[in-house]
């Protein structure tokens, strides 16, 4: 008999687990196929903020992953929802053209001639210099909030690692004397509400996460839940790394998704 209970839902990291850049990884594509025919709901949990849900869902499918729009779940849609509760009017974005674009639709707002009422911080290359962050600086001097989409310190991509956007929020908190307010992987809502989106109970039911992040994808609000965590040696993974997170004796570490999908349904 499994020392595990049933599983009854599966959260997946994309970059680095499912993907690495436009190449799929290993096995990716039977593991979800295994999920779909075990009839298990999952989730394609996400940090990215470099594009929309339509984009990422095209991208799979381009890869031979074929996935609904509901099925992925974003921290952009995480932040969107935290400006909608706050009311903000207008936020600063810095963000991808797709990227604000898709918050504004999730939102349900359109940009306005208000002075800027907040900073929002995702991962956009080409607005991390001096004039934009200088910008963002003197607004958060101002008193509006700072929102980091995350704040992953780097990314696996497929030339090698990649700063992610945490320097730069960490860059805006020293300066402004101010902290984040973060809303992707690894807080504890997020991982609730990516949960309640399979219509399952985050306090109740059985939940595994798939990542190769052992902080972003396995700690915080994972370790928090309960959630079975298991640490793919893919993507950003480097030897050592399930050593590094919270409760190290509880990681599950696979070579890869296949690995770690049949391992769930094991059971």
């Amino acid at each position: 008999m499994s020392m595990f209970a049933r599983v009854a839902g599966v959260l997946v990291d994309l970059s680095g687990t499912v993907h690495i850049g436009g190449k799929v990884v290993g096995g990716a594509i039977e593991a979800v196929e295994q999920l779909r025919q075990a009839n298990i709901p999952f989730r394609f949990c996400t940090n990215t903020t470099k594009e929309s849900k339509a984009e990422l869902v095209n991208r799979l499918d381009s890869l031979g992953i074929s996935v609904r729009e509901e099925e992925v779940f974003t921290s952009l849609t995480a932040c969107a929802h935290l400006l909608r509760k706050r009311q903000y009017k207008n936020p600063f974005y810095l963000l991808t053209d797709s990227a604000r674009e898709e918050v504004h639709h999730q939102y349900g707002s359109k940009p306005t001639a208000e002075e800027n009422d907040a900073v929002v911080v995702g991962l956009s290359p080409s607005h991390f210099n001096y004039p934009a962050l200088n910008k963002a600086f003197r607004i958060l001097h101002q008193g509006a909030p700072l929102i980091a989409v995350h704040r992953a310190r780097y990314m696996q991509t497929e030339d090698g690692l990649s700063m992610g956007p945490g320097p730069f929020v960490e860059a805006l908190e020293y300066a402004a004397s101010v902290k984040a307010e973060v809303v992707g992987k690894p807080e504890r809502a997020f991982f609730e509400a990516a949960i309640r989106s399979m219509n399952l109970d985050p306090a109740k039911d059985t939940v595994c996460m798939i990542g190769d992040d052992i902080e972003q994808d396995l700690g915080g609000g994972a370790v928090d839940l309960r959630i079975r965590r298991y640490l793919v040696q893919t993507g950003k993974y480097r030897d050592g790394d399930e050593n590094r997170g919270e409760e190290p004796d509880e990681i599950i570490v696979v070579k890869g998704i296949k690995d770690a999908v049949v391992h769930i349904l094991q059971g």
